[in-house]
């Protein structure tokens, strides 16, 4: 996180020189003021005004666009008394930076957040700690909404919800959330309460072109072989009651939409986070264009099941960290892109992963494999959830990090 600091006052400049000692960011004083400030909103992650809060509120007012983009702003006294969280207290991280700008100061931050005062989970403070990506934030004001009002939420996961986020397990504790998995909801909403057959029930996923290699790890049976044994409808501690009804939905997932079946409870808002796990692997021929190259991405990972906002970053080798048709999907799609170093792609055991390799592309690139090694070794050696897809000139690959 960048920052900038903002004063008015020689008591202001002091201040702003310790807190940036111990929170490094650019200062700037009255000189030029207003033209900086309104300058450094689109420039800076947050910015920190030592002055009153009015002048800073006048200035920036024109500026604000929307929680999901706005910086940080933090406003303290030149004595440093209160640091108040301005904008942006979730997402922007302000709520976070006014604490930290008070514990340097000696001061106290002002906090105003409903569910901070109130003591109760933030989804958007929540996603942003996780890394994910939130996909209609227009309904994160409903969930936000029934906590306030000491109403239930449901989570849908498959993620070891309990292990990897301790907030939702102390939640569930005080009885305010229930966590489910996605094949309880499936097997639930779909099966149980229309009666349907597991034969059907593959049949009405796929002409929603719901079963995918992603969706495959519901536990969903996808196949019409009778021995093979499938998941039960629901295990013992799953209670119908709560899933049924209109209470609010959270889904933590790379891909699944409930948007996809016609038997959610239209009155039940839904929340959906990204969390941004999945590493796709490009290689491309010299010179190829963004929109091929995009469009060949967003096809890869619909065929499997994923959201684009579960994207963690675009990987290629270094002969194509030029291509400005991968450089130009990266920065549309607003996600980084890695280059992975040729010599750490010629350690891979290429037999022991299984993945397929081409001497031609060994030829041009002096690698047995570019997208799918990318993308793996991008993940972290994660899980490779598809080995190169191949399109005219261009080839994809998708990986997942580990939990």
């Amino acid at each position: 996180m960048n920052t900038a600091y903002f004063y008015l006052t020689d008591e202001g400049g002091k201040l702003a020189h310790k807190l940036a000692t111990a929170h490094p960011g650019d200062i700037y004083n009255k000189e030029n003021f207003k033209e900086n400030l309104r300058a450094g909103f689109g420039k800076y992650d947050s910015l920190v005004c030592i002055m009153a809060t009015g002048i800073v509120v006048r200035i920036l007012a024109p500026l604000i666009v929307h929680k999901t983009s706005d910086p940080a702003v933090v406003v303290l006294d030149q004595k440093g008394k209160h640091a108040i969280s301005l904008l942006s207290g979730h997402l922007g991280g302000a709520n976070d930076l006014a604490r930290e700008m008070a514990s340097i100061s000696g001061g106290e931050a002002v906090i105003t957040t409903a569910t901070d005062v109130a003591g109760e989970l933030s989804f958007d403070t929540f996603a942003k700690k996780y890394d994910m990506a939130i996909e209609n934030i227009g309904q994160l004001k409903h969930i936000s909404g029934a906590l306030l009002a000491g109403k239930k939420v449901n989570v849908f996961t498959n993620k070891n919800a309990k292990e990897l986020y301790p907030e939702l397990a102390e939640e569930q504790k005080r009885g305010m959330i229930d966590i489910f998995s996605l094949s309880d909801f499936f097997k639930i909403y779909i099966r149980n309460k229309n009666n349907t057959k597991t034969e059907d029930l593959n049949a009405n996923l796929r002409s929603k072109n719901i079963i995918t290699s992603h969706i495959e790890t519901y536990n969903i049976a996808v196949t019409d072989d009778k021995n093979v044994k499938t998941t039960p409808i629901m295990s013992p501690s799953t209670n119908i009651d709560n899933i049924v009804s209109d209470i609010p939905i959270v889904v933590i997932d790379e891909g699944f939409s409930l948007n996809e079946c016609s038997t959610i409870p239209s009155s039940a808002p839904i929340l959906y986070l990204r969390p941004r796990t999945i590493c796709a692997g490009i290689g491309c021929k010299r010179n190829m264009e963004q929109k091929p190259i995009e469009e060949a991405l967003l096809q890869t990972l619909k065929e499997e099941g994923l959201h684009p906002l579960s994207l963690k970053c675009i990987a290629t080798i270094p002969l194509k960290s030029d291509e400005l048709g991968i450089i130009g999907t990266a920065a549309n799609l607003n996600v980084p892109l890695k280059i992975i170093p040729t010599e750490k792609i010629e350690k891979l055991d290429i037999s022991q992963l299984g993945i397929a390799t081409s001497e031609f592309v060994a030829s041009q690139t002096g690698v047995l494999s570019v997208s799918t090694a990318c993308s793996y070794l991008a993940s972290g050696k994660g899980e490779i959830l598809r080995d190169k897809a191949k399109y005219k000139g261009i080839t994809i690959a998708l990986s997942k990090e580990k939990s």
